[in-house]
Protein backbone atom coordinates (compact mmCIF):
# COMPACT_ATOMS: atom_id res chain seq x y z
CA UNK A 1 0.00 0.00 0.00
CA UNK A 2 2.68 2.48 1.03
CA UNK A 3 4.81 1.39 -1.90
CA UNK A 4 1.93 2.14 -4.28
CA UNK A 5 1.38 5.58 -2.74
CA UNK A 6 5.07 6.40 -3.06
CA UNK A 7 5.07 5.32 -6.71
CA UNK A 8 2.01 7.48 -7.37
CA UNK A 9 3.66 10.49 -5.71
CA UNK A 10 6.85 9.95 -7.74
CA UNK A 11 4.84 9.74 -10.98
CA UNK A 12 2.97 12.92 -10.10
CA UNK A 13 6.18 14.80 -9.33
CA UNK A 14 7.79 13.67 -12.59
CA UNK A 15 4.63 14.59 -14.50
CA UNK A 16 4.54 18.07 -12.97
CA UNK A 17 8.24 18.59 -13.73
CA UNK A 18 7.80 17.52 -17.35
CA UNK A 19 4.71 19.72 -17.73
CA UNK A 20 6.53 22.71 -16.23
CA UNK A 21 9.59 22.06 -18.38
CA UNK A 22 7.66 22.17 -21.65
CA UNK A 23 4.41 24.07 -20.98
CA UNK A 24 5.00 26.06 -17.81
CA UNK A 25 5.61 29.76 -17.34
CA UNK A 26 9.18 31.03 -17.71
CA UNK A 27 9.80 30.80 -13.95
CA UNK A 28 8.34 27.25 -13.84
CA UNK A 29 10.53 26.26 -16.79
CA UNK A 30 13.57 27.66 -15.03
CA UNK A 31 12.74 25.76 -11.83
CA UNK A 32 12.23 22.50 -13.73
CA UNK A 33 15.53 22.98 -15.60
CA UNK A 34 17.32 23.55 -12.29
CA UNK A 35 15.84 20.34 -10.82
CA UNK A 36 16.74 18.31 -13.93
CA UNK A 37 20.30 19.67 -13.75
CA UNK A 38 20.56 18.63 -10.10
CA UNK A 39 19.26 15.14 -10.95
CA UNK A 40 21.90 14.93 -13.66
CA UNK A 41 24.63 15.93 -11.18
CA UNK A 42 23.45 13.30 -8.69
CA UNK A 43 23.36 10.69 -11.45
CA UNK A 44 26.91 11.53 -12.49
CA UNK A 45 28.08 11.34 -8.87
CA UNK A 46 26.47 7.92 -8.43
CA UNK A 47 27.99 6.74 -11.70
CA UNK A 48 31.42 7.91 -10.53
CA UNK A 49 30.98 6.10 -7.23
CA UNK A 50 30.01 2.85 -8.96
CA UNK A 51 32.94 3.08 -11.37
CA UNK A 52 35.31 3.73 -8.47
CA UNK A 53 33.94 0.76 -6.53
CA UNK A 54 34.26 -1.49 -9.59
CA UNK A 55 37.86 -0.37 -10.07
CA UNK A 56 38.62 -1.16 -6.42
CA UNK A 57 36.95 -4.54 -6.80
CA UNK A 58 38.96 -5.29 -9.94
CA UNK A 59 42.14 -4.27 -8.12
CA UNK A 60 41.54 -6.88 -5.41
CA UNK A 61 39.82 -4.89 -2.68
CA UNK A 62 38.08 -7.99 -1.31
CA UNK A 63 41.06 -10.38 -1.43
CA UNK A 64 42.19 -9.51 2.13
CA UNK A 65 38.67 -10.15 3.43
CA UNK A 66 38.64 -13.63 1.88
CA UNK A 67 42.08 -14.33 3.34
CA UNK A 68 40.98 -13.19 6.80
CA UNK A 69 38.00 -15.52 6.63
CA UNK A 70 40.41 -18.35 5.79
CA UNK A 71 42.56 -17.50 8.81
CA UNK A 72 39.47 -17.37 11.01
CA UNK A 73 38.29 -20.76 9.73
CA UNK A 74 41.67 -22.29 10.51
CA UNK A 75 41.44 -20.96 14.06
CA UNK A 76 37.89 -22.28 14.37
CA UNK A 77 39.05 -25.68 13.14
CA UNK A 78 41.60 -25.85 15.99
CA UNK A 79 38.92 -24.75 18.47
CA UNK A 80 36.41 -27.27 17.10
CA UNK A 81 38.70 -30.09 18.20
CA UNK A 82 37.69 -29.19 21.77
CA UNK A 83 34.04 -29.89 20.87
CA UNK A 84 34.74 -33.46 19.76
CA UNK A 85 34.70 -32.30 16.15
CA UNK A 86 30.97 -31.58 15.98
CA UNK A 87 31.60 -28.35 14.04
CA UNK A 88 34.30 -29.68 11.73
CA UNK A 89 31.91 -30.48 8.87
CA UNK A 90 30.46 -26.93 8.88
CA UNK A 91 33.96 -25.47 8.98
CA UNK A 92 35.08 -27.68 6.09
CA UNK A 93 32.03 -26.62 4.05
CA UNK A 94 32.76 -22.94 4.72
CA UNK A 95 36.43 -23.47 3.83
CA UNK A 96 35.46 -25.08 0.51
CA UNK A 97 33.19 -22.14 -0.27
CA UNK A 98 35.96 -19.70 0.68
CA UNK A 99 38.41 -21.43 -1.68
CA UNK A 100 35.82 -21.40 -4.47
CA UNK A 101 35.11 -17.71 -3.86
CA UNK A 102 38.82 -16.93 -3.85
CA UNK A 103 39.16 -18.75 -7.18
CA UNK A 104 36.20 -16.83 -8.62
CA UNK A 105 37.75 -13.54 -7.49
CA UNK A 106 41.04 -14.48 -9.16
CA UNK A 107 39.27 -15.40 -12.38
CA UNK A 108 37.34 -12.15 -12.30
CA UNK A 109 40.51 -10.14 -11.84
CA UNK A 110 42.55 -11.84 -14.54
CA UNK A 111 42.94 -9.81 -17.66
CA UNK A 112 43.15 -11.10 -21.16
CA UNK A 113 45.24 -9.17 -23.62
CA UNK A 114 43.64 -8.75 -26.99
CA UNK A 115 44.96 -6.91 -30.00
CA UNK A 116 42.31 -4.68 -31.58
CA UNK A 117 43.31 -2.77 -34.72
CA UNK A 118 46.95 -2.65 -33.67
CA UNK A 119 46.14 -1.41 -30.15
CA UNK A 120 46.32 -3.46 -26.99
CA UNK A 121 43.04 -3.73 -25.19
CA UNK A 122 42.58 -5.29 -21.76
CA UNK A 123 39.28 -6.91 -20.92
CA UNK A 124 38.34 -8.78 -17.76
CA UNK A 125 38.05 -12.53 -18.27
CA UNK A 126 35.60 -13.06 -15.43
CA UNK A 127 32.14 -13.63 -16.76
CA UNK A 128 30.40 -12.99 -13.46
CA UNK A 129 28.98 -9.73 -12.33
CA UNK A 130 30.90 -8.40 -9.33
CA UNK A 131 27.66 -7.94 -7.37
CA UNK A 132 27.16 -11.73 -7.26
CA UNK A 133 30.67 -12.17 -5.91
CA UNK A 134 30.00 -9.53 -3.25
CA UNK A 135 26.78 -11.30 -2.26
CA UNK A 136 28.62 -14.62 -2.03
CA UNK A 137 31.28 -13.01 0.15
CA UNK A 138 28.63 -11.47 2.42
CA UNK A 139 26.86 -14.83 2.71
CA UNK A 140 30.15 -16.51 3.64
CA UNK A 141 30.85 -13.86 6.28
CA UNK A 142 27.33 -14.21 7.71
CA UNK A 143 27.52 -17.99 7.92
CA UNK A 144 30.98 -17.86 9.50
CA UNK A 145 29.65 -15.39 12.05
CA UNK A 146 26.72 -17.71 12.79
CA UNK A 147 29.14 -20.62 13.31
CA UNK A 148 31.20 -18.56 15.77
CA UNK A 149 28.03 -17.64 17.69
CA UNK A 150 26.92 -21.28 17.76
CA UNK A 151 30.31 -22.38 19.09
CA UNK A 152 30.30 -19.67 21.77
CA UNK A 153 26.80 -20.54 22.92
CA UNK A 154 27.77 -24.21 23.24
CA UNK A 155 30.71 -23.59 25.60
Amino acid sequence: MIKSVLKLIAILIVGILIYNYFLGSPSEKEGAQKIFKEFKDVGLAVKGLLESEKAKFDAGKYDPAVNKIGDLLQGLKRTAQEYNGQYLQRIDDLEKRRVALSRQLSEYQQEERRINNGEDEFIPKGSQDSSKLKQDLQRLVDETDQLVRDMESNK
